[in-house]
């Protein structure tokens, strides 16, 4: 009997196969591959902005009467790295100036400040206490922060690297969006 015969009044819904069968599935798009892919576009299209996104502009600000990055880690016994700080602080405010004018770029830069805030926040802070050493901060920075935004980077059309994703922390710290000990609380 062929096959045709035994699989009459048979009705197949879905994926069919006399054998083996492989399905590659790919990754949904993150909001960053959509957002890199806007990027591109809107370098290619030439399509610049002269404003800044609200909730960018909301990490830009420092917060009234709160203590600066140089008091806060001053406070947290870390005022020996202020110079290494300061720098990395500083790489963020020159790729926030790179890149304003791209409506898609400064969004990159916002979500990827709003997951350096939040994974602060919510690993790192917990763990920082008076005797910590910048040993481990940079420890907890790496394995907490570095690691998962660079795996969620994607393309990376803005070439945001290390070196950048730890000046998110300080730059978030000396705008007073981050606290590293209980003092200002």
């Amino acid at each position: 009997m062929s096959l045709l015969n035994r699989l009459r009044n048979v009705f197949i819904q879905g994926d069919y196969a006399g054998r083996d069968m492989v399905k590659n599935v790919l990754p949904k798009p993150t909001q960053l591959d959509h957002l890199s892919k806007a990027y591109k576009n809107e370098v290619t299209g030439k399509q610049l902005t002269f404003e800044f996104i609200d909730e960018l502009l909301h990490y830009k600000t420092k917060k009234k009467e709160r203590r600066d990055l140089a008091k806060k880690l001053f406070d947290a016994g870390l005022s020996e790295h202020l110079e290494d700080a300061e720098e990395l602080k500083e790489l963020i405010t020159k790729l926030i100036m790179k890149y304003q004018h791209y409506n898609s770029a400064q969004k990159i830069i916002t979500l990827l400040l709003a997951e350096v805030e939040s994974i602060f926040n919510v690993e790192i802070k917990p763990k920082l206490h008076p005797q910590i050493t910048m040993v481990e901060v940079k420890a907890l920075i790496r394995t907490c922060i570095e690691i998962e935004i660079s795996e969620k980077l994607g393309e990376n059309v803005l070439e945001i690297y290390n070196r950048q994703i730890n000046g998110m922390v300080f730059y978030l710290t000396g705008n007073c969006h981050l606290e590293w000990d209980d003092a200002s609380l």
